[in-house]
């Protein structure tokens, strides 16, 4: 596998503190659609693991076994990554991540990083399916990033608390990663009404805004159920999340 234009991987986070914004859904297609063009690895950093249910049942080994956490023994990042398709991989998360919690030093901030920096060549995009919080686990997964999307539900109190994940991201921009750039919100589940728009522009004083919005469709969060692919989905899906992958591509290679 080789990367189109670059060495490293284009490195994006998929991150809202708020749980219910569609952050592991639009990870997944997302990662699917970057996939049809471009070698993609979609990191489930979740201790939920919804986006590895999606494509297996049970999984031997998860990331966790791969961070040496407090001198745990580590298993390579080779023998841990799954293939889905020719151009789609999937790095498997377990409930065994919820003991990432508490830093013990240091480098347990650069622990995902370190994992990550050794992909050059390897994948031209790295879409990380963030947990719905904030904290170490965030942390990790900022400083090893390029970029960060942010995923919005279009209700009132989905826009509560964006203030704290700009002050989080600001704060890893200014002492541990100056590179990393917020590369958009992009609404979920969007309804395009006149008090929805409101609220919008409301986000829009935190974060740019992707023009692809994510409509209101049941079939979308049904086909995570479901564990559909974005390829069997139905085509205005698939458009949506093309789409979705186009502009990505745009704002990342201005």
């Amino acid at each position: 596998m080789k990367t189109k234009n670059k060495k490293k991987p284009n490195i994006i986070s998929i991150s809202n503190q708020k749980g219910g914004e569609g952050k592991t859904t639009i990870s997944i297609f997302l990662a699917e659609a970057l996939a049809f063009d471009s070698p993609t690895l979609l990191i489930d950093w979740d201790a939920q693991a919804n986006s590895t249910k999606h494509f297996f049942r049970t999984v031997e080994h998860s990331i966790f076994d791969c961070l040496g956490y407090r001198g745990r023994a580590v298993v390579s990042a080779t023998q841990v990554i799954k293939k889905i398709d020719e151009n789609l991989y999937l790095f498997p998360s377990s409930i065994s991540l919820a003991n990432f919690n508490t830093p013990y030093g240091v480098e347990d901030f650069t622990l995902l990083r370190d994992i990550v920096m050794s992909f050059e060549n390897k994948f031209e995009y790295v879409i990380i399916d963030c947990p719905p919080s904030l904290g170490l686990s965030l942390e990790n997964a900022l400083i090893a990033s390029n970029f960060v999307m942010i995923p919005i539900q279009t209700r009132a109190f989905s826009v509560q608390g964006i203030s704290d994940l700009s002050q989080t991201i600001s704060k890893i921009q200014s002492k541990a990663n100056p590179n990393l750039k917020i590369i958009g919100a992009v609404f979920n589940q969007y309804e395009s009404n006149r008090a929805l728009s409101g609220l919008a522009e409301g986000v829009k004083k935190y974060f740019p805004v992707f023009e692809t919005v994510i409509p209101r469709r049941e079939s979308i969060p049904q086909a995570q159920v479901k564990r559909v692919r974005l390829r069997d989905c139905e085509k205005k899906i698939q458009e949506t999340f093309k789409n979705l992958a186009q502009e990505v591509k745009e704002r990342i290679y201005v």
